[in-house]
Order: C-alpha cells, then sequence, then structure tokens
C-alpha cells in the first residue's frame, strides 16, 4: 500500500498528460466513446493539477468525478449524434433516393430498370411501366427501387 501511495504522490501534470493520451489513442483504436470521457477527465485534471492549487488525493478525487459526470452526461449526446447521422442517410445513397423522380429505360413483369440522374438502377412496381416513362421512387430495397406512375 505503501508503495501506491508513494507512486500516486510523485504523479504530477504531465503524468495525466500521458495517461489522456494512452486513454485517447486506446478510444481510436477501438472507436467506442467508453476511454473517451476518462481521457478528457485526465486532461482536465492535468490542467488543474498545472496550477498547483491540489495534492495527489484532490487530483484522483476530481479525475474519478470527472470520469463518472462525463461519462453520465457526454455519451448519451454522442450517442444521439451518432444516431442523427445515420438516421439522415449519411453513406447510403440509395436511402436518399426515395421522392426522386426517375425514367423507366425497361420494364416486363413488374421488374426492370430506372435512370435516375446518371445512373441505372433494378426497379420494380405493380403497375404496367413503358420505356420513357416518369416514376417516383417509393422504397429501397438493398440495391432495388420500388417505384410509382409519376
Amino acid at each position: 500500500m505503501d508503495a501506491l501511495i508513494a507512486l500516486f504522490s510523485e504523479f504530477g501534470p504531465q503524468h495525466w498528460v500521458v495517461l489522456g493520451l494512452i486513454l485517447l489513442i486506446a478510444e481510436m483504436a477501438t472507436g467506442t466513446t467508453y476511454l473517451l470521457w476518462p481521457a478528457v477527465a485526465a486532461f482536465i485534471t492535468a490542467l488543474i493539477s498545472w496550477m498547483g492549487f491540489t495534492n495527489w488525493i484532490a487530483e484522483l478525487a476530481i479525475f474519478g468525478v470527472l470520469v463518472v459526470v462525463l461519462t453520465a452526461f457526454g455519451r448519451p449526446l454522442v450517442q444521439r449524434w451518432r444516431n442523427e447521422g445515420a438516421a439522415s442517410g449519411l453513406n447510403e445513397r440509395s436511402a436518399a433516393l426515395i421522392g426522386e423522380s426517375a425514367v423507366v429505360t425497361n420494364f416486363a413483369n413488374g421488374v426492370g430498370s430506372v435512370k435516375v440522374q446518371d445512373t441505372v438502377w433494378r426497379a420494380v412496381s405493380d403497375e404496367a411501366l413503358e420505356a420513357g416513362q416518369p416514376v417516383v421512387i417509393a422504397s429501397v430495397d438493398g440495391a432495388t427501387l420500388k417505384v410509382k406512375r409519376a
């Protein structure tokens, strides 16, 4: 126990920065945001330690409180931000096509292809469609568009 106390009593601002960097690198390797908040807490503790107003016991207490508070409030904010990005169709070109206009290139027996902007997509429809007819994209299933008459 004495060795642990001696180790923490020698803990300076540079040690908090190194701990924060190690946690930040580990966070970048995992991408889970679980280690982001302890890393931020270590950086804030380093700033407080550099001011010289605290001893090692207070620094450990500040670090612990910051980890809990930042994790409790920061993690939900980041998850909401991530979910908003996913809901917007980011990196899902097909989901962004819903409601867009297209032109039928060929169609037979409810299956065919449509041209959307400069790309030809596989399409299905419950209606009989003819080449050159304008359609609107109603939904997307993988790389297949469900279309209806415009």
